[in-house]
């Protein structure tokens, strides 16, 4: 019996779809939308792994959509964070700023010391990538696997059509 081809490139592929979308500021907003682009890295993950399979192959099967699609989340949680961890170094001085002109406003001295604490804690660099680490490796697997469920209804292989006989009268 053939062997189904391997996933782990085609979960790659719908992994860098994810994390790129997930990962990029303002592509991100697309997740808005039910994580629209989550689920749309693990519906690609299945097209690709449909384009490996051939006639000898066996059938596209929900399973594999759903093994597809937690594989290309777990992908693509690891690409968002280094994408979000990239940005945050390039942009991220920018918004240590902005709290920096809070203060100098005169805003600064209503927030209370520690919460001002707990803000510039957030705002640095390992926590930003913590939290957006932590919510992508819980998110992602889970709309992946929509995605990929969604995927297998779209690619998996139609039945033929049943056309029911007419009844046998008796004579």
């Amino acid at each position: 019996m053939p062997e189904k081809p391997g996933k782990l490139m085609p979960a790659l592929y719908g992994g860098v779809i994810m994390g790129v979308i997930s990962g990029i500021p303002i592509l991100s907003l697309v997740n808005c939308f039910c994580c629209a682009g989550i689920m749309l890295g693990g519906f690609m993950a299945v097209f690709f792994y449909k384009k490996d399979l051939n006639e000898s192959s066996p059938p596209l099967s929900s399973s594999d959509g759903l093994g597809l699609g937690a594989l290309a989340g777990v992908a693509g949680a690891i690409v968002t964070v280094i994408l979000t961890a990239l940005f945050h170094f390039v942009f991220g001085m920018a918004m240590g700023g902005g709290m920096q002109r809070l203060q100098d406003m005169g805003l600064g001295n209503q927030i209370p010391p520690e919460t001002m604490k707990m803000i510039q804690g957030l705002t640095s660099n390992r926590g930003i990538i913590g939290i957006t680490f932590v919510f992508h490796v819980i998110i992602d697997p889970l709309f992946g696997l929509i995605g990929g469920l969604i995927g297998y209804a779209v690619f998996k292989s139609k039945a033929p059509a049943f056309t029911p006989q007419p009844p046998v009268l008796p004579r």
